[in-house]
């Protein structure tokens, strides 16, 4: 084959397949300056693969949890979270703030420290500046319809 015939089939080839993706996002900033969950959602198993390498188990794994723990100045041992997943088509931005957002939360909630979510945006939903989405505790009419036996259940919304 003539090198353009060669060049051109592999465009045509990467034009075709397309990227594989990964979207990567932390929260929770701590004292010592590192952040509690980290979320990687990847469309490439590579990636996963890769990420989840020291996870025990059989077959192809889609997605796993790590953990590490660290010692706070003065205080509490805390396991920093990353979760790691694959996805057949990547969220959006403000999809994935809230997801890794609300992560923050739950593990926050585990754990003997105060809740660090909201030290890294003031609980603001950065994706969706335009319209000042806030993160507030109150219950809304949603977890009354939804979550009636959870009192402690927070909640995203608008102000």
């Amino acid at each position: 084959m003539r090198p353009r015939l060669v060049a051109q089939a592999l465009g045509a080839l990467l034009l075709v397949s397309g990227c594989a993706s990964t979207s990567t996002m932390q929260m929770g900033l701590l004292p010592h300056g590192q952040k509690l969950v980290t979320l990687v959602v990847s469309e490439d198993r590579e990636v996963v693969d890769r990420e989840c390498a020291s996870v025990a188990a059989t077959g192809r794994l889609l997605g796993c949890h790590l953990w590490r723990r660290v010692t706070l100045p003065g205080g509490p041992d805390v396991r920093l979270i990353t979760i790691v997943r694959y996805t057949d088509s990547l969220p959006s931005a403000l999809a994935l703030e809230i997801d890794v957002h609300e992560l923050c939360h739950a593990i926050a909630s585990l754990q003997p420290i105060p809740d660090p979510c909201h030290t890294d945006n003031g609980g603001a939903i950065k994706a969706a500046a335009h319209t000042h989405p806030r993160w507030h505790s109150s219950r809304s009419s949603i977890e009354n319809t939804h979550a009636p036996d959870h009192p402690s259940a927070s909640s995203t919304g608008t102000r």
